[in-house]
C-alpha cells in the first residue's frame, strides 16, 4: 500500500537518495526543480512511500491547454464542442525509484498514473478539464498507449519528446 505526500523540504533525504537513472531528466526534475515549482505553486508534486517509508516514486501536474482541429477531432472519434482550446492537465513527471520497478506484485508506474487519472478526474467535477497532456520520452510511449494516450505531435530535437492527450472518461 502506498501512501502520498505532497513534497516539501522534509522530503529531502528521500528524494536525495530517489534513482532514475535511465531517465536521468526525470530524477533531476525531482532533484533539482519540483520542490521550487510546488513552492510557487506553479506545478503541483506528490511523493508516494510504501510501508517502509522508501520513496517509489512521484509525479507532477499543472494547468494545460489542448489545441484540436477538426481533422484531429474527426480522426480520434472525439465528439467536441467547435472550439480549438479545450483545458487540460499536465502531467509534467512521472518517475519510479529503478528499485521499486519492474515488480510483479506491485505495479506501481501503473498506479501512479491510476492516481493521476483519479486526481483529475477529481478536479474536472470543479474546474474544466477535457484532457491529461503529457511529453513522452520515446521508451515510455507504448506504456501511455496502452492506457489510451494517443500522440498529438512530436517535438524533434533533443531529446525527442512526443506530444500525447487522453480524453478524460476514455481510460
Amino acid at each position: 500500500m502506498l501512501t502520498y505526500k505532497h513534497i516539501s523540504f522534509e522530503h529531502k533525504e528521500a528524494i536525495d537518495k530517489f534513482n532514475c537513472s535511465d531517465e536521468i531528466s526525470v530524477e533531476l526534475f525531482l532533484k533539482e526543480q519540483a520542490l521550487k515549482l510546488h513552492l510557487l505553486r506553479s506545478a503541483i508534486t506528490r511523493l508516494y512511500f510504501d510501508e517502509s517509508q522508501n520513496l517509489v516514486g512521484f509525479f507532477t501536474l499543472y494547468n494545460d491547454h489542448v489545441h484540436l482541429f477538426p481533422s484531429q477531432k474527426a480522426k480520434h472519434g472525439w465528439k467536441l464542442p467547435e472550439l480549438d482550446l479545450f483545458p487540460a492537465v499536465k502531467l509534467h513527471y512521472i518517475g519510479i525509484d529503478i528499485r521499486h520497478r519492474n515488480r510483479e506484485l506491485h505495479r506501481y508506474g501503473e498506479y501512479l498514473l491510476g492516481e493521476v487519472v483519479d486526481l483529475i478526474e477529481d478536479i474536472a467535477k470543479n474546474s474544466g478539464c477535457n484532457f491529461i497532456t503529457i511529453e513522452a520520452l520515446p521508451s515510455a510511449l507504448s506504456f501511455y498507449e496502452k492506457y489510451g494516450f494517443k500522440v498529438s505531435s512530436r517535438q524533434p530535437g533533443n531529446g525527442e519528446l512526443y506530444n500525447m492527450v487522453l480524453k478524460l472518461g476514455e481510460l
